[in-house]
């Protein structure tokens, strides 16, 4: 669904003005707006005062107007101009600014280059289609210094011109941090002119991966991809994204995710053997071994990296670091002994220690994901918590700077919407209201608040091979993050919907990104009976109707059935006699449909669909899963009580169970099942290993109550994606049949 179509949805939206404050067309929303009645009328083109902060902009700008409204920007002195500009000292942050808008002139009062230029780009988005600009008074600042967006380049390669067209969506959202991914076991993108084999080489792989990582057999597509950025083009980018506002923080991994540096030069591994650049995803044991001469290495291509980029700040990884290798190797061994180090972890934090160190020599900081915190924390570093908030509030405990993108919340690769149309992706669920509603702060205490830089979406790319991809899988969810960093009090979600509906689509349609319209899909919510669940068909906006195959409702009961039975529903939205795409929802009855289920070890809040009724609302979980149809354990042990409210007879139980080692979900080994008729005195009925993604029992019983007992390992293998940490587990649907 395209323009055509979101514009009949849209239609019939309303500006809604609340008594606390306006709204304008303007995204993110600036904190504080005034709107009187009449217009400022552009005619043709616009002047501008030219000063310093003008000019340097001034090429951005021009093409920024031309292209939005076929508008004139022209820069002259300030007699001429009728927009002045005041520049003073007095904003909290420096990016904030002032904008009054009277019928005769504009305004802005800023303190930095990127105050003008945000005062710029709500200007841009206030122009409307008669070239007149609303009279409106203006307030405004970020509720974060840090307003970031990482694309993954190494799994996937995306020219510059494609990077640039992103950077310039970033800039119109008032985000100021690229997060660039140069580095992985799939290949290595940036130009070292010391080590020119690591392009040479690292940068192509001979086959990658079809399918999803977790389907078997794998297959593969033989085919030479891959692809680097010259250290002119990594400038010629800086200059690019400079002009725009936005800071490049490079990213080049390690001690881990190496494998594409180690086919270029074995001998930075422990083993010293020759591998290929990896054509697969997941977590690879051939790291960067801990010896002087890796670490040497590093520091080498570092300079190099720092002479590019001239911010303060570069990513060094951290992450997902097997120790298997390091474990088995006599010069990483000696390395321990000779450092007293207890374990590996306390070896990951001695290298990234010693690496910050050089960092900090060139005046600069490192940046990690959060696993450097494992084994002591580099004095210096700044933490970017993925795994959770956790690594975040941790650091911010210690006194050092993090930035927040936890999977829960940041990662927009994985799936928003459960329609048969979505693309595979790596899997999770993230739909747009999520990130809307993701507070950076939550757990964080008042006094360490200020520790938090802010926060960033990242785009991990193993499943996503183009731009065309990519714009969908950010847009809108990147548009809600925007909302998340730059505001202090967001507009609630469903008036953040009308407008972006109304407002900002049509400005991607214009621009020509290919955005994804899931979050106009109705979502489905339950509603239990006697003998079964209602489904009802939630609406994304008032003025929808619902057909249900074919037929007009807004909700559908099924009944619980004595045999495993699959419904098929057929969900289409109407709006205006025009239609939206068709959503399909399957849903399987069976005896425990609609039954509550009680739980002694909780689901992750993370994974929690439908609470009690998460495993009796006839809803499988799909594979690859889509986060929204199963509900994750972290601990080792989970056990529930299934209530039939009567003694029932039945003679099959049937539970399923996820596979997914590259999201570090992995199935369980046993299942135990009891039955009780007063919750209280259990008689074990199975014990049995578990082998496949469902596991069932097939015998007579009775019983009112069914407690289930699933044992995971304590802890992932090494070797594992996870590895030495609680394996997720996934199940879905308890389902009993007679």
């Amino acid at each position: 669904m395209k323009l055509n179509q979101t514009l009949a949805l849209c239609s019939f939206f309303m500006m809604v003005i609340s008594s606390q404050a306006q709204i304008c067309n303007v995204f993110p929303q600036p904190n504080k707006v005034t709107i009187q009645p009449g217009k400022f009328q552009c005619v043709n083109h616009i002047s501008i005062v030219e000063n310093e902060d003008s000019r340097f902009h001034a090429a951005y700008l021009v093409g920024l107007f031309q292209n939005n409204h076929s508008l004139r920007l022209d820069f002259n002195s300030s007699e001429k101009a009728n927009v002045q500009l005041t520049k003073v000292n007095s904003f909290t942050y420096s990016e904030g600014y002032d904008l009054q808008v009277t019928a005769n002139s504009i305004e802005i009062t800023y303190s930095s280059r990127e105050g003008f230029l945000n005062a710029m780009q709500t200007l841009n988005q206030l122009i409307e289609k008669d070239l007149s600009i609303p009279l409106v008074q203006i307030s405004d600042e970020p509720a974060f210094q840090y307003r970031g967006m990482h694309l993954d380049c190494a799994r996937h390669f995306f020219s510059l011109s494609e990077i640039k067209a992103l950077i310039d969506q970033m800039a119109k959202l008032k985000l100021n941090r690229f997060h660039w991914h140069l580095t992985d076991d799939q290949g290595w993108r940036i130009e070292i002119k010391k080590y020119p084999k690591l392009t040479e080489v690292g940068a192509w792989r001979d086959s990658t991966l079809i399918g999803h990582y977790s389907k078997l057999p794998i297959e593969y597509q033989k085919k030479h991809y891959g692809g680097f950025y010259t250290q002119e083009q990594a400038k010629e980018l800086i200059v690019y994204a400079k002009q725009r506002g936005i800071e490049i923080v490079p990213e080049i991994e390690m001690p881990g995710h190496a494998s594409a540096a180690i086919s270029a030069y074995p001998e930075l591994s422990c083993q010293e053997k020759q591998i290929p650049v990896a054509g697969t995803w997941g977590v690879f044991n051939d790291v960067f071994c801990s010896q002087p001469a890796t670490r040497t290495f590093l520091k080498n291509v570092l300079e190099e990296v720092m002479a590019i980029f001239p911010y303060p700040v570069i990513h060094i990884g951290g992450d997902e670091c097997p120790k298997v290798e390091w474990n088995k190797c006599e010069k990483c061994q000696q390395i321990m002994r000779d450092n007293k180090l207890k374990d590996a972890h306390e070896l990951q934090s001695f290298f990234i220690k010693d690496i910050e160190t050089f960092v900090n020599s060139k005046g600069k900081k490192i940046i990690g994901w959060d696993e450097i915190l494992e084994g002591g924390l580099a004095p210096n570093a700044q933490v970017m918590s993925w795994r959770g908030p956790e690594g975040g509030q941790e650091a911010a405990k210690l006194h050092h700077d993090a930035v927040m993108c936890p999977v829960s919340h940041c990662y927009l690769d994985y799936y928003q919407s459960g329609h048969p149309s979505e693309p595979l992706a790596i899997g999770g669920y993230l739909p747009l209201d999520k990130v809307y509603r993701y507070n950076p702060l939550e757990g964080i205490s008042s006094d360490n608040q200020k520790y938090i830089l802010g926060g960033q979406a990242n785009l991990w790319t193993e499943y996503i091979p183009t731009i065309d991809r990519v714009q969908y899988q950010l847009f809108p969810r990147l548009v809600a993050m925007s909302e998340v960093l730059w505001n202090k009090s967001k507009l609630p979600y469903n008036q953040f919907v009308q407008q972006l509906a109304d407002v900002y689509l049509p400005q991607l349609e214009h621009d020509k990104i290919n955005y994804a319209t899931s979050f106009l899909d109705p979502a489905l919510k339950l509603g239990v009976s006697n003998n079964g669940l209602t489904y009802v068909f939630q609406k994304p906006i008032q003025e929808v109707s619902f057909y249900l195959n074919n037929q007009k409702s807004d909700s559908l009961f099924i009944a619980a059935s004595n045999v495993k039975q699959k419904h098929v529903i057929e969900v289409q939205s109407q709006i205006n006699q025009q239609k939206a795409r068709p959503c399909s929802f399957e849903i399987t009855s069976h005896l425990a449909l609609g039954k509550k289920v009680y739980f002694t070890t909780l689901p992750s809040e993370k994974y929690n669909h439908n609470g009690n009724l998460g495993l009796t609302d006839g809803v499988l979980g799909s594979i690859p899963w889509k986060g929204n149809e199963w509900l994750g354990f972290d601990v080792d042990t989970i056990q529930f009580v299934l209530d039939l409210e009567k003694k029932t007879q039945f003679s099959t139980i049937e539970l399923g169970t996820l596979h997914d080692p590259g999201s570090w979900i992995y199935r369980p080994h046993t299942w135990i099942v009891e039955t009780s008729s007063n919750n209280k005195a259990f008689k074990k009925i199975d014990v049995r290993k578990i082998d496949a993604d469902f596991v069932s029992l097939n015998r007579k019983m009775k019983a009112r109550y069914v407690r289930i007992t699933v044992i995971n390992n304590e802890k992932t293998a090494e070797g594992m994606p996870g590895a030495g940490y609680t394996p997720w587990t996934f199940i879905n649907e308890i389902i009993l049949t007679r």
